[in-house]
Formats: structure tokens, sequence, C-alpha cells
């Protein structure tokens, strides 16, 4: 058996989060956009892409964006949604692209770290992404807010989506959320498993600074609200790079 995100993000996966379409990435990133300094049209790498939501609305802004996701059937997905747009897609693993003072702005949206069972697995995701930024450049950094989610989980629910049925089931196990997920029609049923490790500001923000990703801003929303440990939904760092301090 493989790795949870190796399974998981397959064709199933575009049924359950079909409300992650392209209004929902619109909300989710016009007003944090607004917060990047860029001058004019930038390159920007959307790590963990997806479907390509938010590359296309990056890319509908003129800017040069690459996405970079692991599942061939969300790439391929992407791809089939921006045959307008002209956005480059290639399939990687996060902790082994290989970009070095490439982009202008980094971005990896919508809960798209803590995947791996190790800190030091989830923290090599953040030295690609300082290697791939130019110097001065921007990482756009959003994830869950794990008081928020202990104290608003809702262990259950369930949805039908035409001849499925699909139940989600949701409890924080050590230092993980997990979610199972069963899917169901009259004659089979699947079953697929997200578990994201929950990391709170402070370890975020010290993980970010030890690889030279200085927190210039920090959000509580996709408003561009203020962040509040117990009632913000969302932690999303604006970064900066900097130079990294090395000690002989």
């Amino acid at each position: 058996m493989g790795c949870w995100y190796e399974e998981h993000f397959q064709q199933d996966y575009l049924l359950i989060y079909k409300h992650r379409n392209e209004q929902q990435a619109q909300l989710e990133l016009e007003s944090l956009w607004k917060h990047i300094p860029l001058d004019g049209k930038g390159k920007i790498l959307d790590l963990c892409c997806g479907s390509g939501r938010h590359s296309r609305w990056l890319a509908n802004r003129s800017h040069q964006v690459t996405g970079i996701d692991l599942s061939l059937v969300l790439l391929e997905e992407a791809r089939k949604a921006s045959e307008k747009e002209a956005i480059v897609y290639e399939r990687a693993d996060m902790r082994e692209i290989a970009y070095k003072e490439e982009f202008d702005v980094v971005v990896n949206l919508f809960t798209s770290f803590g995947y791996f069972d190790e800190d030091e697995e989830n923290e090599k995701v953040l030295k690609k992404v300082y290697e791939a930024l130019v110097p001065g450049g921007y990482f756009l950094f959003d994830f869950l807010n794990p008081s928020f989610l202990k104290s608003n989980l809702i262990p259950f629910t369930t949805f039908s989506e035409g001849d499925l049925i699909i139940n989600q089931y949701r409890k924080v196990e050590g230092d993980c959320i997990v979610k199972r997920i069963n899917v169901k029609d009259a004659f089979s049923q699947r079953t697929y498993e997200e578990r994201v490790k929950l990391y709170s500001y402070q370890v975020l923000r010290s993980m970010l600074e030890r690889n030279g990703l200085q927190p210039i801003q920090v959000f509580g929303d996709y408003e561009g609200g203020s962040l509040c440990e117990n009632n913000s939904p969302r932690t999303i760092f604006l970064c900066k790079k900097e130079p990294k301090e090395w000690t002989g």
C-alpha cells in the first residue's frame, strides 16, 4: 500500500472536492494577492497545484505560471481545463523540486503541507521553496489553524454526487487531523484517507525562519484578516526570502 497522498488524489477526489472551483479560487486569492508587492508580471510557482484552479487565476492576471503536483490524474485535469492559458504543468514530489532562483513568488495553498509523518520531510518542502525563489522573492503559505479546527471539528458529514454517496469522518489522532472518506454506489465502495500534521503558528513560523523564509505578514482568513488563535480558520503566512545566516 502506498502513501495516502499517492492513493487519494485520483478521479474520486475531483468529485469529493467539486466545490473547489474557479470561483472559490478567486475568493481564496483575490484579497491576499494584493499584499504581495510584485511589480507587473511575475514568474509564479503553484506548488501542489491540483487541478490548476489557482494556477489559472494567476495566469489570467498575466503572470507566467508553473504548476507542480504529484497526481497524474489532477495534472491531466489541470491541462484540460487550462487550454486557454499558457501554464506549464509538471509532475514532481514537492520535496524534490529542483528549481534554483527561478520564481518571484511561490504559493502553497489550501493545506498542501504536513503530508509526511516526519517533521524533517515536511521541512524539506520549505528548503525547496527557498531554493526556488529569487533573492527577495515571496512565499504565500496557506495552512489550517489547529486551534480553530479542534474546537470546530465536524466528526461526520455526508452528501451525494450523482449515484454516489460520499461519507466523511474526521478526528484528531495524536498530532494529526485525519479524514476518512467512503465513496459508495449500488455496486461498490472505495475508502480514502487524508492525514495532515497539525503545526501551530509558532512551530510553522520557526520552520519558515530557519529556512530563510521571513514572515512579513500573517493572516487568519482569505479576506486578509488578522490571525486570532481561537477564531481564525486559517494560518496564512506571506514570507520574503532572506539571506540565510551561516555559522562557521
